[in-house]
């Protein structure tokens, strides 16, 4: 009998949601049209048993995501009964954010990013209308989240503008050498992410803008940079994860006038030190080096 379940239940997996693989190590899952239609016909159709068709056709299928970001099978009934349903509409109307475009658009700059770096992102995309605890963030395992929910994303641009950073970080994590200095780790990682973005896009933006700072705050860390660069002597070789999160965190900040995630900053000069003292292209090499290695070439601490 499980056997003949099981048979049963596997076509019906493979095509709740929309899934699309560039290979074996990056893919797109487009759970907001599933979503969307299936809200539809519960909300249209009133069938007997509304809970087993959003498990069936949403929960189970993506319970990886769902009890990495939401909760278990309970926990996403609840919030689906009692928030999604009643958004149904409001998402469906929305023209300004369309999970099919983000999800062909994501295909396209990861291969455009692969030919512009000389490596493939590895990892898994989930593009889903959620509980709107992050706009775009990551679980683990190169797992990628986009919140279509979130106020941030207001629109496919907004969205679409933040691929180069977070394909970059799925490269990076994959090619660069482990090593144990945790804060220095994330600065750059950060730093790099922001600097392939900014010159994936030619300099398009500004620097504060890929560093999601205002003008304002951008100035002030130029200002101030020395009081940033004796921040990074004093805490780049630590290996405290609470000290390494607070670096990237947009909602902790060492003073008033200082953006939040103040390691974006200093990873983008780092980088930004780095190739000029080693050539345009040199960027590349860093995929592969030790992020010490890349701080004591950029010469930024002296």
């Amino acid at each position: 009998m499980k056997k003949n379940l099981l048979l049963f239940l596997l076509p019906v997996l493979l095509l709740s949601c929309k899934t699309q693989k560039l290979d074996n190590q990056f893919s797109i899952v487009d759970i907001g049209s599933t979503q969307i239609s299936t809200f539809a016909e519960i909300i249209n159709n009133k069938p007997e048993n509304p809970d087993e068709i959003l498990v069936r056709k949403i929960y189970i299928p993506n319970k990886e995501l769902w009890e990495g970001y939401l909760g278990d099978e309970n926990d996403f009934l609840k919030w689906t009964n009692e928030k999604a349903l009643s958004q149904a509409d409001l998402w469906k109307e929305n023209k300004e954010v369309n999970s099919q475009i983000l999800s062909d658009e994501l295909k396209k700059y990861a291969k455009e990013m692969s030919v512009f770096t000389g490596y493939k992102p590895k990892g898994k995309w989930y593009l889903v209308y959620g509980p709107a605890f992050t706009d775009l963030g990551g679980l683990s395992n190169g797992v990628m989240l986009i919140d279509l929910a979130n106020k941030v994303n207001i629109n496919n641009n907004i969205i679409i503008n933040l691929y180069p950073h977070e394909l970059n970080h799925q490269i990076y994590s994959v090619t660069k050498p482990q090593t144990e200095k945790i804060v220095l780790d994330r600065i750059i990682d950060e730093g790099f992410a922001t600097y392939v973005s900014y010159i994936f896009h030619k300099k398009k933006y500004t620097k504060a803008d890929e560093l999601k700072y205002t003008e304002e705050e951008f100035q002030y860390c130029i200002s101030n940079e020395d009081k940033l660069i004796g921040l990074l002597k004093k805490y780049y070789l630590s290996n405290d994860e609470n000290q390494s999160r607070d670096f990237a965190s947009r909602n902790y900040k060492i003073g008033e006038k200082y953006p939040g995630a103040i390691g974006y900053y200093l990873g983008f000069r780092i980088v930004e030190e780095f190739v000029k003292r080693n050539g345009e292209d040199s960027w590349k090499k860093i995929y592969t080096m030790k992020p010490i290695e890349v701080l004591e070439q950029s010469f930024l601490l002296k």
